[in-house]
């Protein structure tokens, strides 16, 4: 059983999976960044105990020089969250938390990233880098005139045979320290998104022509290799990139609205020295979304105990509850889940008591790994969060929004 419910003095709270005491800090630690033939002063962030482990980070914070630019290749705003996220997760396996440090991409820019993103035989904008700037997505086989009575079919039938694959291109750094109190640069993460379905537009007369075209995974497989080699040996052309190990990791996106994001499907390493990647391995990743029919054929056992927390919960207000939740599966297991329980309450009473209720009674339905339950108002008003981070912590973190 539960003890208390903490009814905390703040508006808002940032939990990274876990509660925070205060021997679970790591002091942070002055140091000197490398950046050239310049030298600067820095702070290495200290490190924040979670049940995820998370790189420590640079500060002052220099933004990326794409920053933002995100939000105009990928649509979902579930996959732009899971791809950064699990950007850094993927980094993991090759760069140890306990040795590297984090910072944002500082080599590819806004100019850059955007040109990138277009098709090979697309001029390319006015800024230059010293990275070659043609598109990398093929070629748009149609050279057709507007006058053409049919050019609206033509194009929308170009486009469906020369579908864009590749959506966005992301860059985070990795430092480590050179000793003598310094930092420098010891690797660098690549994260290629590609289209799960193109949607495109042909535009004659100032009217609109919509089109869109559901892309196979395994070309999808096969175009983001190719692309991800292109993108190897353009990084190789900077001298600064020249020597430190570049990861690769591919992922593709879901439909515009669904309500779980895409996933990673491969990775690869260009090793120091080298200009090419030696090999790719594929990631074992999926959300899952719970109830579902997909949720109740292949995870049939998570299925169940997730449809028994939704009884239990739907027991105190039963015709009044939408309980929907998320699973992350990592080579085929539960690694944890999200649930999101929305509910029209009538004051901040039924608030407490129906978090209480939740966290004690329904909670340990659900299977045995990290879950986070988000209780809201109908009008996506934020309510209460309970976290339980590790499968043997006896209570969770629980959380009354005041406002």
């Amino acid at each position: 059983m539960m003890k208390r419910v903490g009814l905390l003095f703040l508006s808002t709270v940032l939990v990274l999976t876990g509660c925070l005491g205060k021997d679970e800090l790591e002091k942070e630690e002055k140091v000197v960044q490398e950046k050239g033939k310049k030298e600067e002063k820095a702070i290495i962030t200290g490190e924040i105990n979670t049940g995820e482990k998370y790189y420590r980070s640079i500060f002052p914070f220099e933004p990326g020089g794409a920053r933002g630019v995100i939000r105009f290749g990928v649509d979902n705003r579930l996959d732009i969250n899971e791809f950064e996220m699990g950007l850094m997760r993927i980094a993991q396996d090759t760069f140890n938390t306990d040795k590297y440090f984090f910072q944002e991409g500082q080599f590819l820019n806004e100019p850059t990233v955007t040109n990138w993103l277009r098709r090979a035989d697309e001029k390319p904008g006015k800024s230059k880098s010293e990275f070659e700037q043609e598109g990398l997505n093929p070629k748009l086989s149609a050279n057709v005139d507007e006058s053409d009575s049919a050019y609206v079919d033509k194009m929308l039938e170009a486009n469906k045979n020369s579908p864009k694959y590749l959506s966005y291109v992301l860059e985070h750094n990795y430092l480590v320290q050179s000793g003598d109190g310094k930092v420098k640069l010891g690797g660098v993460v690549i994260g290629l998104s590609f289209n799960s379905t193109y949607y495109y537009n042909v535009n004659k007369d100032g009217l609109i022509y919509p089109g869109e075209i559901k892309l196979e995974r395994a070309k999808v497989k096969q175009e983001a290799q190719k692309i991800a080699g292109q993108v190897a040996s353009r990084l190789r052309t900077d001298p600064k990139l020249k020597d430190v190990p570049i990861v690769f990791a591919l992922y593709q996106e879901e439909e515009r609205d669904s309500v779980t994001p895409g996933n990673f499907f491969a990775s690869g390493v260009v090793k120091k020295g080298s200009s090419s990647i030696s090999s790719w391995e594929d990631v074992d990743e999926d959300y899952v979304l719970f109830p579902s029919d997909t949720a109740s054929k292949k995870k049939r056992n998570d299925y169940e105990k997730f449809t028994t927390f939704k009884s239990k919960v739907q027991e105190y207000f039963p015709n009044f509850i939408g309980v929907i939740g998320k699973g992350f599966y990592k080579n085929g297991n539960l690694e944890r889940m999200t649930i999101e329980i929305p509910v029209q309450f009538r004051g901040k009473a039924e608030i407490i008591s129906f978090t209480q209720f939740v966290a004690t009674s329904a909670l340990g339905e659900l299977p045995n790994v990290p879950v986070e339950v988000y209780i809201g108002s109908a009008v996506d008003q934020p309510e209460a969060l309970i976290v339980k981070d590790q499968s043997t912590q006896e209570e969770p973190f629980v959380h009354i929004y005041r406002k």
